[in-house]
């Protein structure tokens, strides 16, 4: 370990780290390197509190700490072997590092920033509806894809039930003109089809997200403006692509979404996460 709680010298090098550690979440910054910038900046913020006195320096505390400062070169080392610089792997690290200076952890959605402007392929064998006209579309359709819902949510096994929401959305998606609506219905059907290939665990939290499609329907149905459609749909988009990120299955919406989206860069896969924090130093 760098440090030790014992160590009445430690003040000196806590003092060269925060130096340092400020340069190089400078240069990194520069660069662009983002995920190495904001590991730097928060292994300096807890250095900071430590030297200050304002939090204990306990013998976790140093460890946090000297996690935080090895891995910074280990980091680095991954993306000269072409790893991407997604801030998503380090934030179980950089969790840690706050956690032991008493700040909130970070939200991964929150650093989860795919380009909201990606259309899906044009259906050339479809056209697009008007907005009056898709509204009925939508009526229509939402009872169906209610029963199937609720039917599946009763029998996580219940296939027949997935494939007709995925016949669902795939009609919306079709024949959506709204921008948000389409990229949303599109998201949600590579969703749908990662349950039916196993490709995603059906947790509670991924079936919220599945029963708050029917929410969306309910809004455009209803009337809501269209700004505040727009924003709820790209809200609930953003956590819908997160999760098909994590999908393991190979299937045509899947592959598709994850392409578009440059998700297999922007989220890393779960084996992968636990694979890193493991050879992280400790």
């Amino acid at each position: 370990m760098l440090f030790r709680s014992d160590d009445t010298s430690d003040d000196s090098r806590l003092r060269y780290c925060i130096t340092h550690l400020h340069q190089v979440v400078g240069t990194l910054l520069m660069v662009e390197l983002d995920g190495a910038a904001m590991l730097a900046k928060e292994t300096e913020a807890l250095a900071d509190v430590v030297y200050k006195g304002e939090v204990e320096p306990t013998e976790a505390v140093f460890e946090a700490l000297t996690r935080g400062i090895l891995s910074i070169p280990d980091h680095l080392a991954r993306l000269q072997f072409g790893q991407a610089d997604s801030p998503l792997r380090l934030v179980p690290l950089i969790n840690d590092l706050r956690v032991a200076h008493g700040v909130e952890p970070i939200n991964e959605l929150d650093l989860f920033t795919p380009d909201l402007s990606v259309r899906p392929p044009e259906n050339k064998d479809t056209e697009k509806l008007r907005d009056p006209e898709f509204i009925e579309l939508t009526k229509k359709l939402r009872h169906p894809f209610q029963q199937a819902l609720l039917s599946w949510l009763r029998n996580g096994d219940d296939h027949s039930s997935l494939e007709k929401m995925e016949e669902a959305v795939d009609e919306l998606r079709d024949k959506a003109r709204i921008a948000s609506m389409e990229q949303l219905y599109w998201a949600e059907g590579a969703m749908i089809e990662a349950f039916h290939d196993s490709g995603l665990d059906p947790t509670n939290e991924r079936k919220r997200l599945i029963s708050r499609l029917d929410q969306t329907m309910k809004k455009l149905i209803d009337g809501t403006d269209k700004s505040t459609l727009r924003a709820a749909s790209e809200d609930l988009l953003k956590s819908v692509l997160f999760e098909v990120g994590h999908a393991t299955s190979r299937g045509t919406r899947v592959v598709q979404v994850k392409q578009a989206f440059a998700l297999d860069a922007l989220v890393p896969q779960e084996m992968d996460s636990d694979a890193e924090i493991e050879d992280l130093p400790t």
